[in-house]
């Protein structure tokens, strides 16, 4: 009994470790990713697409509805309206308005403003997944490369602190370069740490965005560049821009149909009275929207432009930096193993070595966003939040 008890119980030891093990391993699988398949996964997969797309279809049948009412409505003249007052058929001035405006296509209109924008909308929610994969994509790369400059900042650290620890036991340097040491490697030490979770973030961000599970093991295959941008015609992407963005597309059917009902509404009321009044405020107001739309696009292409170029130069200019304080902070060590120099001497030049590298860093993962963002600008655009 006590053998067969035992073997039961192996059984089921093994069979949990099995299960347990194959777990782990699925658990551990690692899926790549290129910026490409990053952005296809999320367009495939994106609710806010599919709720566009919804959006779509309801405007299409509110446009259906629309026209099938002015077609089908009785065209009912001046002459009909004072034969109906006649026979003591009352008609309020506001349905005999109202009943006019649908007569003329007014709502019809109306319907065909809500379908262009919500057709718009699709394309930009389109724009604005693809732009926040974009960004989160290289928000994770940034974050990797990050962690590899502070390990290394951190090994360097170490480096410089076993040097001091060997100087102080043949008593070549006081108690006060061992200090100083070990206050820079707890220093790279805590940055490093920081690093690692910026990094965790980040893959957990990045999942989000594409809608996996928050704890999924990715790996990017891409990598953070920084190829001289092409050359542009800034004067034909403003003109795309100004043709293509949601925000034009939106202020120009608006102003559009308003100017229809201020038409209608002059057709109808005496001008000058309140009704009219109001329709020309709308219309007017309308086009001062239209207006200063159109100066804020091409004000967000001209400066996505200047942002890129000036994310550009800078890379060229700290890369010399970098380069600079590298030799800096060879020397500085070179000048302590013979004690030409102090360990607290050491630890700035890596600091500031430490910090140009980062900015170095900041800069491209800066510059790759501004393109993204410039490219973006002269098409439907991305929504005002940069969310979805």
């Amino acid at each position: 009994m006590k053998r067969k008890l035992f073997a039961v119980i192996l059984c089921l030891v093994t069979a949990c470790a099995l299960f347990t093990s194959a777990g782990a391993d699925e658990a551990q699988e690692t899926t790549a990713y290129s910026l490409q398949q990053a952005v296809d996964y999320a367009l495939e997969n994106s609710a806010a697409i599919k709720l566009s797309h919804t959006a779509v279809d309801k405007a299409e049948v509110g446009y259906r509805e629309a026209k099938s009412a002015y077609d089908k409505a009785d065209k009912i003249s001046g002459a009909q309206r004072r034969a109906m007052m006649a026979e003591g058929i009352v008609i309020s001035a506001d349905a005999m308005f109202e009943n006019y405006k649908m007569d003329e296509g007014y709502y019809k209109e109306m319907a065909d403003m809500g379908r262009t924008i919500a057709k718009a909308g699709r394309e930009q929610t389109v724009e604005t997944v693809k732009m926040a994969v974009q960004n989160a994509y290289f928000n994770l790369l940034f974050a990797a490369d990050k962690v590899e400059i502070q390990k290394s900042m951190l090994d360097s650290a170490k480096e410089d602190m076993d040097i001091a620890d060997k100087k102080y036991e043949l008593g070549m340097v006081s108690q006060v370069d061992v200090l100083s040491g070990e206050a820079a490697l707890e220093s790279a030490r805590l940055g490093y740490n920081t690093a690692l979770r910026d990094l965790e973030y980040q893959r957990m961000s990045f999942n989000k965005t594409l809608g996996l599970p928050l704890k999924t093991e990715v790996e990017l295959t891409d990598r953070l560049g920084f190829e001289e941008p092409d050359e542009a015609d800034l004067d034909e992407t403003v003109a795309l821009a100004l043709e293509n963005r949601y925000e034009i597309i939106a202020a120009k059917e608006q102003y559009r149909v308003n100017e229809f009902n201020h038409k209608l509404t002059l057709g109808w009321y005496p001008e000058g009275t309140f009704v009219t009044r109001q329709a020309r405020y709308e219309m007017e107001n309308s086009h001062h929207k239209l207006v200063n739309t159109e100066q804020d696009v091409e004000l967000s292409v001209r400066k996505a432009y200047m942002d890129m170029h000036s994310a550009y130069e800078s890379i060229g200019v700290l890369g010399k930096n970098v380069e600079r304080l590298e030799k800096a902070y060879d020397i500085a060590r070179l000048r302590y193993d013979t004690g030409m120099a102090t360990s607290q001497e050491v630890v700035n030049a890596l600091n500031a070595l430490n910090d140009i590298k980062l900015q170095h860093l900041q800069a491209i993962h800066g510059y790759n966003l501004a393109k993204v963002q410039f490219e973006a600008s002269g098409g439907i655009g991305i929504a005002a939040a940069g969310g979805y």
